[in-house]
């Protein structure tokens, strides 16, 4: 697939504070960058993200995302799929705004966790080379480990979403979730869980960096279907979920780490919150040093203690950023995650992106789940935070 050429401005390479010139996907009609006017309802578009219905526990997979790769020269693109298939029931852009057929984009075999692309498929494909382009090349970031002579793909927009395709599909089997379940956190967050339950009114504020900011959602690229990052989908999933006002207050900045969290922490007080998200990790993890994280972690909750005690804490451990950019080593991930289940107990619960990560790319390249190459989800992957999330404060129906 050739690579559209794209300036950069200067960028830190871990804040990614940056967006990217954007150009059209280079084998796909562009319907371009839309405007305001065009943003949905969220609490229209709620029903169609199905946040309560999560992949650990759901026998139709939701729109999950993709991106078709050739890994051999003169060989099909592939697209994988979390899961075995034993139907699918749409496949489409992730805009929304193209459909692809069966026979004539891709050819599936039931059973089978793959899309294999035809000769003359609409879907977007690249070669596995294509991923790290040389440095210096044009939509790139330095640098590939174990290689500083190449770049990783990347782009800080919309681009990625482009590129994506959305799979709805039937399990093919009842195989249990291999990792982690996220529960009801009833000890955990009982105050949370009683004022929802009263519908009082809860007041949400989030510290933490680009991802819970929103880089990549849809609808903070300005692209189809406009879709809101993760915050905004758990505060208008537990106003529809329970009847309650829930208010939020998302201070997230790209680029932070946890000790802009620790100075920030006054500012996110004033909002007088009942439950606080704090979710750090990809900007820190590149120090290899998860003991100073876990340090300011209990700096901050120390402070929440004193100052609003009966407030809540949801601590959220960050998905797994790409294993082949320097800046996000593989191995540090789930030692920042201990670090941050360590202070699990009353009045503090672990939402686990990382495990869920880890089982997710077992089966799905990095670029599948990702938004701008490196460290931002997809749509799809702000809906897993949401589904991760909403789990800990939202019982499944057979329990309700």
């Amino acid at each position: 697939m050739r690579i559209v050429s794209t300036a950069f401005g200067a960028c830190l390479f871990l804040s990614l504070a940056c967006h990217a010139t954007r150009a059209a996907p280079p084998n796909v009609k562009s319907a371009g960058e839309s405007t305001d006017a065009e943003r949905p309802s969220l609490a229209k578009m709620l029903p169609s993200l199905r946040l309560l219905e999560p992949i650990w526990s759901s026998d139709i997979i939701h729109r999950e995302s993709l991106i078709c790769v050739s890994d051999q020269e003169g060989r099909p693109a592939v697209g994988k799929l979390l899961f075995p298939a034993s139907k699918l029931l749409a496949v489409h852009s992730a805009d929304g705004l193209r459909t692809f057929a069966t026979g004539e984009d891709f050819e599936f075999t039931p059973g089978a966790r793959e899309l294999t692309l035809t000769p003359k498929s609409a879907i977007p494909q690249f070669a596995s080379a294509d991923l790290f382009p040389p440095k210096g090349a044009p939509r790139s970031i330095p640098s590939k480990t174990g290689d500083p002579s190449r770049s990783v793909l990347f782009d800080n927009g919309h681009w990625f979403h482009d590129q994506q395709i959305e799979v709805t599909y039937q399990r093919a089997d009842k195989a249990a979730w291999p990792g982690r379940i996220p529960t009801l956190a009833a000890k955990e967050l009982s105050k949370t869980l009683a004022r929802l339950r009263d519908k009082k009114k809860i007041t949400l504020a989030v510290s933490g960096d680009s991802i819970s900011e929103g880089y990549n959602a849809s609808g903070f690229s300005k692209a189809s279907p406009w879709m809101p990052p993760y915050p905004d989908l758990v505060a208008e999933q537990l106003r529809q979920a329970y009847g309650a006002d829930v208010q939020l207050h998302n201070r997230a900045v790209g680029g932070w780490s946890v000790g802009k969290g620790v100075e920030d922490l006054d500012a996110l007080l004033a909002t007088q919150p009942d439950l606080i998200m704090i979710a750090y990790g990809m900007n820190d993890v590149g120090g290899r040093n998860p003991e100073v994280f876990r340090d300011a972690i209990g700096k901050m909750l120390e402070k929440i203690r004193t100052v609003r005690p009966n407030a809540e804490v949801i601590l959220v451990a960050t998905m797994i950023g790409n294993s082949d950019w320097v800046h996000t080593p593989r191995d540090m991930f789930e030692p920042y995650r201990d670090a941050l289940a360590s202070f699990v107990g009353p009045g503090v619960a672990l939402a686990d992106m990382t495990d869920l990560w880890a089982h997710l790319l077992k089966h799905k390249r990095v670029i599948d789940v990702n938004g701008n190459g490196v460290n931002h989800p997809s749509d799809f992957g702000h809906r897993l935070y949401a589904q991760v999330i909403l789990a800990l404060l939202v019982a499944p129906p057979e329990s309700k």
